[in-house]
Parts: structure tokens; sequence; C-alpha cells
């Protein structure tokens, strides 16, 4: 198994850790089922582990970024940070 496969992964966890999204997020925003998100989170060596694909991975970001994230239930919601005062 190579890098690349684990490193996409590690991406989606950091982002699920980050939003606040559990795994039923994740398959909403993906537009997969919970068990295939299950598959993309279980450890390397597990025979259900599946790599996360670049396309998926890249479409999960995009729709953080367009707040998709916060239409979905439970979802942590941010605040941004201010900017320290001078």
């Amino acid at each position: 198994m190579s890098k690349q496969d684990t490193f996409n992964n590690e991406a989606l966890r950091e982002l699920m850790v980050r939003h606040g999204l559990k795994q039923e997020h994740v398959a909403a925003l993906a537009g997969c089922s919970v068990d295939t998100v299950k598959g993309w989170l279980v450890s390397p060596d597990s025979t259900r582990f599946r790599a996360v694909r670049e396309p998926i991975l890249i479409s999960i970001r995009r729709a953080i970024e367009l707040g998709e994230h916060y239409k979905l239930k439970d979802a942590k919601h941010t605040a941004p940070k201010k900017a320290p005062n001078k």
C-alpha cells in the first residue's frame, strides 16, 4: 500500500476533527454510504480499508468551503477567529 493510499484517508480524518463531522456527515457530503466512510476510516491493515480517492476528498473539501456542512444536523459550527486589536 502506498503512502498516497493512506494520505487522503488521514486528510479526511483531519477534516472531520477540524469541522466536527461525523461519519454520517461525510457520507452526505460525499454522496456515498456510511459503510463506505467506515472503510475509509479503519486501519490500513484491515481488510475493510478503502483508500479515499482524490476527487472524493476534493469534493468534500469544496462542500466544506461552500458551507454545506453547516446544513447537516449536529455538525460543529466554529466561529471565525478575530484578528487581535493593535
